[in-house]
């Protein structure tokens, strides 16, 4: 490859020395004769196919670095997207991440209140089945006394005292009824109350 760069420089001197001489007006005169001529000539043939493969590869390579740009280029390109798109994504993550704490917060505190309001609900169902309780023994008393009042009265009355005996008694006995009455109605007003509260 040295021999065919130096012949091509050889004969790019001489052609240039050629010029020179024609604008000067002399005669050219050939260094070569004969088989050196010719051998002259095949050596530039050569080195002309020589440079033209040399230039095609060098064209090839070219195209080649350029497509191996245009990756690159797209590369980084798509990378940049990617990282932006990523950084979307992330934004978006911890947008829905602070929801879903916020709405854990709001589970907590609203099971905290439902806790509170089904304790003091409990508390209070508790309270009101202690005085139906109540109330209800109560009037089993008076139930009781009653008729107590009733067969001492029935026993104990003689003929001649029996018609005071009997407003007397029958005054107590509607005193009695009367509070007898009175606990049914709160009973029944416990007994809803109870209801209601059992529903809820």
């Amino acid at each position: 490859m040295e021999e065919l760069v130096e012949d091509d420089i050889c004969i790019l001197n001489h052609e240039k020395a050629d010029n020179v001489h024609k604008r000067d007006g002399e005669i050219p005169v050939s260094c070569y004769s004969g088989d050196e001529s010719v051998a002259s000539h095949f050596a530039l043939v050569t080195a002309y196919e020589d440079i033209k493969k040399r230039l095609k590869e060098t064209e090839k390579e070219n195209s080649f670095l350029k497509k191996r740009v245009r990756i690159l280029e797209e590369k980084v390109l798509g990378s940049r997207l990617e990282e932006e798109c990523s950084s979307v994504g992330r934004e978006q993550v911890n947008k829905a991440y602070q929801a879903y704490r916020e709405a854990c917060i709001d589970r907590d505190n609203l099971k905290s209140k439902l806790d509170k309001m089904m304790k003091e609900s409990a508390e209070s169902l508790k309270s009101l089945n202690e005085q139906l309780q109540s109330k209800e023994v109560e009037l089993l008393q008076l139930r009781t006394e009653v008729e107590t009042q009733q067969v001492m009265k029935n026993l104990n009355c003689t003929q001649s005292s029996w018609e005071i005996e009997k407003l007397s008694s029958d005054l107590k006995v509607h005193s009695l009824e009367q509070d007898l009455e009175e606990l049914k109605q709160e009973c029944n007003s416990l007994r809803k109350e109870l209801q209601k509260s059992k529903q809820k």
